[in-house]
């Protein structure tokens, strides 16, 4: 018997061919059940292989939240999210120019009235 192979019923015991216990525990992510290390649960690896390809990848679109977020993409490609699409990490610095501009705002504001600022921000 080897660590997830199905299994019938859950919380059944055996040994796996090192000595060590084998439990028979929910297979991750489904209602199912196999071999497991663990008492709790068994490591679903085609979920888990699904999951890693379904990360970020070198090229794609990211969110505003991930600016600056560091990834490795399926292929093993050091990526970081930047100016909202995932590139190449080559240690550059993350670039977020919705926020640049706010600050831009809010420091215009400190020194000047909204009215310039605004044509200021319209240039």
């Amino acid at each position: 018997m080897t660590e997830g192979a199905e299994c019938g019923p859950r919380g059944a015991l055996a040994v796996f061919a090192d000595g060590v216990t084998a439990y028979c525990a929910r297979l991750q992510y489904t209602d199912g059940a196999a071999w497991s290390h663990d008492p709790q649960l068994a490591p679903n690896p085609a979920v888990e292989e699904a999951m890693r390809q379904a990360g970020p990848r070198l090229g794609a679109q990211c969110m505003g939240a991930d600016i600056g977020r560091r990834a490795v993409d399926a292929s093993g490609v050091a990526i970081l999210c930047d100016n909202y699409v995932w590139r190449q990490d080559v240690g550059q610095e993350p670039r977020h120019p919705w926020v640049d501009d706010q600050v831009r705002w809010m420091e215009c504001l400190e020194q000047s009235t909204e009215e310039d600022c605004r044509d200021f921000v319209d240039e």
